[in-house]
């Protein structure tokens, strides 16, 4: 299982946490989601090959990610 960090500069609060959240954690090769605000990044736990569809999910639900 690999593990990548997503910046997300434009989450800001808990509702956005939980939306990034619920529209990463439904793709296949997702095992786990940990959305932190605070820090303003996305840590993912699965397949390294869904990259680009979270990457995708984020950005459908609104938000810019950065790398």
């Amino acid at each position: 299982m690999d593990e990548y960090i997503l910046k997300v500069p434009e989450m800001t609060c808990e509702g956005c946490e939980i939306g990034i959240t619920g529209a990463v954690t439904v793709l296949s090769g997702v095992v786990k989601v940990d959305a932190d605000a605070t820090a303003g990044r996305v840590t993912v736990f699965g397949d390294l090959s869904a990259k680009p569809r979270v990457r995708e999910a984020i950005e459908n639900a609104g938000y810019d990610v950065l790398e």
